[in-house]
């Protein structure tokens, strides 16, 4: 009698891991799922808000920019001057300087990142002189304050 005890207790404790282990599997499922559709919203967003934008003048508001150097100033970490390109547009480039948030250690070497793996990002306006850059399909962003920009490298070809 006891040994049977044991087996069904020994039946019921695995069968209970069992749907535990399927649980923690379907839940994490869903905490992925509703991860991606969120940074797939954000992307949707930022496109539409930009497309609203016919012919951008700035940078700040391209669809989409590659970083292509990453140039601290020395002495003055926090300001960083920054060369960028629209992939859409072959040719075409701005530099903007920038002020990096003093608190924050990890802007610089996440830009550095991006500029190395050539990352897709997506700048936005948030205030008249705030940006934030977002690495698409990825929830990493870093805000920055645009100090200045060479606007003649970024404006688009006339259209016809």
């Amino acid at each position: 009698m006891t040994r049977r005890r044991v087996e069904a207790y020994r039946r019921t404790v695995v069968a209970a891991l069992a749907l535990t282990g399927a649980a923690l599997f379907i839940l994490t499922g869903l905490a992925l799922a509703v991860r991606l559709v969120r940074i797939g919203n954000l992307d949707a967003m930022a496109l539409a808000e930009k497309l609203a934008v016919p012919c951008p003048s700035s940078a700040a508001d391209w669809p989409e920019l590659r970083i292509s150097a990453v140039v601290p100033q020395p002495g003055q970490p926090s300001v960083v001057l920054l060369l960028v390109r629209w992939p859409g547009h072959h040719g075409l480039q701005a530099t903007l300087l920038v002020r990096l948030d003093g608190t924050d250690q990890r802007s610089l070497p996440l830009l550095s990142r991006w500029c190395a793996d050539r990352s897709p990002i997506s700048p936005r306006r948030c205030q008249a002189t705030e940006l934030e850059f977002r690495r698409r399909q990825s929830m990493e962003r870093i805000r920055v304050r645009l100090l200045a920009e060479d606007a003649a490298s970024a404006s688009l070809p006339a259209r016809p």
